[in-house]
């Protein structure tokens, strides 16, 4: 539907008090679930990095595991709550659990009448970026403990220490993000039959490459990262500025005593098999009162099959009638999703200590 139906459609559902307007009302709820869905495939860094699959009615959220299919798997059980980590010790699936993400808006009756479609396209991408960010919030609550967690062994499996990665204080490329850090995780990936493809970075970590010498890197490879704004690719490495993470990010993991973030360590600096030597501290207003480590993350998406998101149900808006009582008009509706880690040896951390 082009911009000019939907504007006609829109000054129709002013009149939501006969049957015609409620008929439009319902016809425009519907046409706005498009683009809302279009914005949402944009802007989800996590459905680039997660496996979509969108479920057949009735079908289940069950995927295979590892090929040696004892190894931990890690799901989300809902919005909000950490992933849980178990073992596949007597079959070779897993069941994941899908749970609803709501998102809604409303806006005066009066832009209907004055055919203000401009407003309700403001409204949507509000929404689309509000669902983006609930699937950004599940996908870190998967990834950020899978990856500070180590095998213990079981059976005939091995121990296998967590995938984290770190200069040394006094070693070259501490402190920043530097190419040695990049080479040790590029190195860690191959010992464990993997291949770093993608690294995803702070906005520092960006500001940090741009920094980079010809000391660093060659002069051909300085110029296309000075081109791309500190992003593209390293070593084949391709990397992605995310804002959420660095020092003043939501999901950085910081101390015990901070009072930002959706990830503390424990009061021993502890979180999972990640010691924190110099926690990163926020306060609850979102400042770093004490600069300390952060994050980056990096994955193999070669095969892109080990982190896993089903969708039972797409996010689909409904009128509000109800509304009307207080002037105004709007939408409301839900997904239905869920997020799983099936083999972690896919993805790895690295530790920048900025203190």
């Amino acid at each position: 539907m082009d911009i000019n139906e939907m504007r006609k459609l829109f000054a129709a559902t002013a009149e939501v008090q006969t049957p015609e307007g409620m008929a439009a009302y319902r016809a425009f709820a519907a046409a706005i679930t498009v683009p809302i869905l279009q914005k949402v495939e944009l802007e989800s860094i996590m459905r680039q990095l997660f496996a979509v699959e969108k479920l057949a009615p009735g079908a289940q959220a069950v995927y295979p595991v590892a090929e040696d299919f004892e190894i931990p798997v890690w799901v989300l059980p809902g919005l909000g709550y950490q992933a849980q980590n178990f073992i596949e010790g007597i079959g070779e699936e897993v069941y994941v659990p899908t749970f609803s993400i709501n998102a809604s808006a409303d806006w005066k009756i009066t832009y209907a009448r004055d055919s203000r479609i401009d407003v309700v396209q403001r409204t949507a991408a509000r929404v689309a970026k509000d669902l983006a960010n609930y699937e950004e919030e599940c996908g870190w609550r998967v990834i950020v403990p899978a990856a500070t967690s180590g095998f213990a062994g079981k059976g005939l499996l091995g121990a296998r220490p967590a995938p984290i990665y770190e200069i040394p204080s006094a070693g070259t490329g501490a402190g920043y993000l530097s190419k040695e850090l990049v080479n040790k995780m590029l190195v860690g990936f191959k010992r464990l039959g993997r291949t770093l493809t993608d690294l995803y970075v702070s906005p520092e970590d960006a500001a940090d490459i741009r920094e980079w010498t010809d000391t660093d890197i060659d002069p051909i490879t300085r110029r296309e990262v000075f081109t791309a704004a500190g992003m593209g690719s390293i070593w084949n490495v391709t990397l992605h500025e995310v804002q959420h993470l660095g020092a003043p990010g939501l999901y950085n993991i910081n101390g015990s005593t901070s009072q930002y973030g959706k990830f503390l360590a424990d009061g021993t600096d502890k979180y999972n098999a990640y010691t924190l030597d110099n926690p990163n501290v926020v306060d609850a207003d979102g400042t770093v009162t004490t600069l300390g480590e952060t994050q980056i993350y990096g994955f193999d998406m070669t095969a892109n099959d080990s982190l896993v998101m089903p969708i039972r149900k797409e996010y689909e808006a409904h009128e509000d009638p109800t509304l009307l009582r207080v002037q105004k008009q709007g939408f409301f509706g839900w997904a239905e999703l869920g997020f799983a880690c099936l083999d972690s040896r896919m993805l790895g951390i690295g530790v920048i200590d900025r203190s």
